[in-house]
């Protein structure tokens, strides 16, 4: 699992580092409107994704659609990177995203499938550094890259690697434990009485679909995970806020863009080990916190001079503040809809997450060419970024108040659920 995400983030991540270049490019018709646009359309594919990979991890297991992903992903890469029309970019940008999508509904079923709920939060904390663990040293090494190759090539690289480690992992993924003659994992700390049977709206996906409607916690990490995804597609303009805000090169703004999901990588490695020891009780206040934080980061960016050459200390703030900012938000974005999706969805987990970032990823689509337009604006006036971050910071405060409450919702779920159990 932690290879194959690894795959996806490469080319989801050699987009990003190649946006400088594609804008600049004349051949390939983009602005950072069109930017924007393109972000939007892949938003978009990534919320159709979601709803049909959700189904589908249910129906044909975590391997078979993780593996699809992966292949699907590579194959659409190349291809953007042999573009030139406007048209086409974001019909592949859709397709992108909608092939990435897989990755997360597969490995829910395959978590469920391999480990005991008592290691949930652990494996998704882990399994999330692979997102940012690979974005980090794909910032560096493609944005260390673009000093000697085209923005294409890059994308060439990053979708041929994928497709070698298509082939790699088809004889070594895993479906379940059954599959090599292992016992299957103890369920008898699961949060919810009778983990190991179905419930009778299990059994019809319009029942469980009417389950999932009329459950509260389900509608707030909807609406919480629509403010934090839009938080972190912010991290799809980092180079460009970097090269237009500091005047750096493309392959230094890409390199220096590996700030934020550094920050998210440590933070997923000391709150993923921490989500499953600490007292659920004390999660919404330590979340809540922690994306508050987020918030500072912003402000501190906000209060960054407008400057058309780089200053080596307000971009060392600036740096620190992006690191600070994906230390901040990562833990909410990535481990509480994954652990609430298994211990809630029990086995229908990949529809319930499919359906949870479809939601953000609905948000994305319609923020996204906003913020493009906007960004354009600022090149054009000169006026600096200080109305885009404007609009982080208040999508940052609405972010601390949803998972706050979210939180509280789910602990009051498992509280009641594990009474159940104990009376059972």
């Amino acid at each position: 699992m932690y290879a194959g995400y690894a795959g996806l983030m490469l080319c989801r991540t050699a987009m990003t580092v190649a946006s400088p270049g594609m804008i600049e490019d004349p051949t390939s018709g983009l602005t950072e409107a069109g930017f924007g646009e393109l972000l939007a359309y892949g938003a978009g594919g990534a919320l159709a994704g979601k709803l049909v990979t959700g189904v589908g991890a249910d129906l044909i297991g975590g391997r078979r659609l993780f593996l699809l992903a992966l292949a699907s992903m590579a194959t659409v890469t190349v291809a953007f990177g042999a573009s030139s029309s406007h048209a086409v970019f974001m019909l592949l940008s859709f397709a992108a995203q909608a092939s990435k999508a897989g990755g997360w509904p597969a490995m829910a079923k395959l978590i469920s499938s391999w480990f005991e709920p008592a290691r949930h939060g652990r494996l998704w904390g882990v399994v999330s550094t692979s997102s940012r663990v690979t974005s980090l040293l794909s910032h560096l090494a493609l944005g260390g890259l673009l000093a000697w190759l085209s923005w294409r090539s890059i994308l060439y690289f990053a979708g041929a690697l994928a497709m070698a480690l298509v082939a790699a992992l088809y004889f070594s993924f895993i479906e379940k434990p059954a599959d090599v003659g292992l016992a299957a994992p103890s369920q008898t700390d699961a949060p919810a009485p009778d983990a190991g049977a179905p419930e009778r709206w299990e059994t019809t996906l319009r029942s469980t679909a009417w389950y999932f409607v009329k459950s509260p916690p389900v509608w707030m990490i909807c609406v919480a995970i629509m403010a934090l995804t839009v938080q972190m597609e912010f991290q799809s303009f980092l180079p460009i806020y970097l090269t237009q805000s500091f005047g750096l090169e493309h392959w230094k703004a890409g390199m220096a863009a590996s700030a934020f999901p550094a920050g998210s990588l440590l933070s997923l490695l000391i709150v993923g080990f921490a989500y499953d020891r600490v007292p659920r009780r004390m999660l919404p206040r330590a979340l809540g916190l922690l994306l508050g934080v987020g918030v500072l980061a912003v402000v501190v960016l906000r209060g960054l001079p407008i400057q058309e050459e780089a200053s080596s200390v307000d971009l060392a703030i600036a740096v620190a503040a992006l690191f600070t900012f994906g230390f901040a938000i990562s833990p909410a974005y990535y481990i509480p809809m994954g652990v609430f999706a298994i211990e809630f969805g029990r086995s229908r987990s990949g529809i319930l997450i499919g359906i949870i970032d479809a939601f953000g990823y609905g948000a994305a689509m319609v923020v996204m060419p906003m913020a493009g337009r906007l960004v354009e604006e600022i090149r054009i006036t000169g006026e600096g970024w200080g109305p885009f971050l404007d609009l982080l910071a208040a999508l940052s405060l609405v972010s601390v108040a949803l998972m706050t409450i979210f939180l509280v919702l789910q602990q009051r779920w498992f509280e009641r659920n594990q009474a159940l159990t104990r009376r059972a």
